[in-house]
């Protein structure tokens, strides 16, 4: 068989979670082989997953990476190239907002196939009802909003009452978990931070303590998911928005360079998908919308150029993926292009970036 999925079990509608990192470097998990950072939680996720440790975004700025996840659309289809529109262009916000709106949504599809759809954390968009979810911590700015972006560091308490709700309405559901985490400002708990200042982590301590207050937040919504009895019948994503220079670099946000593109992809889907951790095929944050489509039995829409990461003939006969970098500040809703700044292409060995001016 072609495919990462067991032959011998019928295809039901699974419930799905999707946990987002913010600003997490690709190397900064245990399982990825870092040696001061502990993330016990997301370790065990990974030896319970299928991971592609070569995962990227197709641009790494979060607005256009989160965009991209949603719709399983390339920055320069669903226009979402940066976090805000240059000032004095006379361009509004609301116009990406609206053309953004009327693109492939994941979670309306899922929602229209019957789900319940919540969404935590971040969204760029205004309304989280724009993508089509069905239940969300109300209308954000632009992260999110203050409550929205409480998810993880402060409250768990949307989740908690979702499930029940899913729960007593006998619903599948969809969970968006994208937490403003480990993202700056960096406010760990005096416990971790403690704990790393003794590991010798110097300045980069807050942000290592960040790394593993969200590992503890991921582990808080898989445990109520194992406690209610749901993990078999969920399949879990985990997937980071863009990179952070956690080796004294900086940040290196909206930039090609690896540590701002790359980041681990994981799918579990107990009993289905065989835990595996793969070095060498390529996977990306546009393939999220038509492979959690696929699990659920639904049709990924044409424009959808993504594949489904649990087909391994599809995944394998990959021979490149393409990434774009954008300016922060978008120029002109009608013409991405224009604030294109360079363009990357990734092979098995290589990658080219081609800079423009």
């Amino acid at each position: 068989s072609g495919s990462c999925l067991a032959q011998n079990q019928n295809s039901s509608r699974p419930n799905v979670v999707v946990l987002i990192s913010d600003d997490q470097g690709f190397g900064d998990y245990g399982f990825m082989g870092h040696d001061i950072i502990e993330t016990p939680r997301l370790d065990k996720l990974a030896a319970e997953s299928l991971v592609f440790r070569r995962g990227y975004v197709t641009t790494a700025l979060c607005c256009p990476s989160l965009a991209t996840m949603l719709t399983g659309l390339y920055p320069h289809e669903h226009r979402r190239t940066g976090n805000d529109p240059l000032k004095d262009t006379g361009r509004r916000v609301s116009e990406w907002i609206e053309y953004f709106g009327k693109q492939p949504q994941l979670p309306a599809m899922l929602r229209d196939a019957g789900y319940l759809t919540l969404h935590t954390g971040k969204y760029w968009h205004g309304d989280p009802a724009v993508s089509g979810f069905t239940d969300s911590m109300g209308k954000t700015g632009r992260h999110g909003s203050e409550y929205s972006l409480s998810i993880g560091r402060d409250t768990m308490e949307p989740v908690k009452k979702f499930l029940d709700k899913a729960k007593a309405q006998e619903k599948p559901f969809m969970i968006w978990y994208a937490p403003f985490m480990p993202h700056t400002p960096h406010t760990p708990p005096e416990r971790l931070l403690k704990k790393y200042v003794e590991a010798g982590a110097g300045s980069q301590a807050k942000y290592y303590a960040m790394c593993e207050w969200f590992d503890e937040t991921c582990g808080d919504l898989l445990e109520r998911l194992e406690r209610r009895g749901l993990s078999k019948d969920t399949i879990v994503l985990y997937i980071c928005d863009n990179g952070w220079g956690s080796v004294g670099k900086g940040s290196v946000k909206s930039s090609p360079h690896e540590l701002a593109v790359r980041t681990p992809i994981m799918v579990r889907w107990t009993g289905r998908v065989s835990p595996e951790m793969n070095d060498a095929l390529l996977a990306s944050n546009i393939d999220l919308a038509p492979t959690v489509l696929r699990a659920c039995g639904l049709e990924p829409v044409k424009a959808m150029s993504g594949v489904n990461l649990l087909d391994r003939n599809a995944v394998a006969g990959r021979k490149h993926l393409f990434l774009a970098n954008f300016a922060h500040d978008m120029l002109d809703v009608d013409r991405p292009q224009d604030s294109l700044r360079s363009r990357s292409c990734v092979q098995k060995d290589w990658k080219l970036t081609l800079w423009h001016e």
